[in-house]
């Protein structure tokens, strides 16, 4: 799917230009990110996105998070130093803060709305005006009420990890279990052998001597 670089000047939506190469940046993007870069730039929405309509039903966004992290793996060497032998980029993790007042019915909602997708195994969209982060599950939410705050205002706190699907499965198949290779499952121990074992081994090393002879 290919946008576009300058939005049409036609009335209710903003002039804007996009930097060159814009145009490829979003032909990259698949047709739900896509939609999700061009409403951001035009609409600058907060929130949690599946298919292109928000998961969390809330009134406001009050903060965004971002956090990613990078290991640097070291080993010890001589005279007490150390040395850096690797970086590994660790899954980020986004936080929202959202809101929800008015009446109890609305407020029954937001909730029912962050229970139904806290839980389920799917990958979520987090979209903010500067950036988008997608293949993104929810791993956390909390809040808190009482007299003095939050009596007609609920907060909730979700939290959102990155899932990195990259695994790949090496399989071979063969025409029957004969043909498959040998595959060495650990080390083996040595076992003492029956009596019928060693009968049968000591008559064909005899029947090896007499053709020998």
């Amino acid at each position: 799917m290919a946008f576009p670089v300058n939005v049409p000047n036609v009335p209710g939506v903003p002039s804007v230009l996009f930097a060159a190469g814009a145009g490829q940046l979003l032909s990259f993007l698949t047709g739900d990110a896509a939609g999700l870069f061009l409403g951001a730039l035009l609409q600058q929405p907060w929130g949690i996105y599946s298919g292109g309509a928000p998961v969390v039903l809330s009134d406001n966004v009050v903060s965004f998070d971002y956090r990613q992290q990078f290991s640097i793996s070291d080993f010890p060497v001589e005279r007490g130093g150390f040395q850096s032998y690797d970086k590994v980029q660790i899954p980020f993790d986004a936080r929202f803060r959202f809101t929800a007042g008015g009446s109890e019915a609305n407020r029954t909602a937001f909730l029912a709305s962050i229970a139904a997708v806290i839980g389920d195994l799917n990958l979520y969209t987090v979209v903010t005006p500067d950036a988008i982060y997608p293949s993104v599950n929810l791993t956390h939410y909390d809040y808190s009420r009482s007299a003095r705050n939050g009596a007609g205002l609920l907060t909730v706190d979700v939290w959102g990890l990155e899932v990195r699907e990259t695994a790949t499965a090496a399989m071979s198949s063969t025409q029957s279990p004969t043909s498959a290779a040998q595959v060495n499952g650990g080390t083996v121990q040595a076992t003492q052998a029956s009596p019928l074992q060693e009968a049968q081994t000591g008559s064909i090393r005899s029947q090896g001597g007499r053709q020998a002879g």
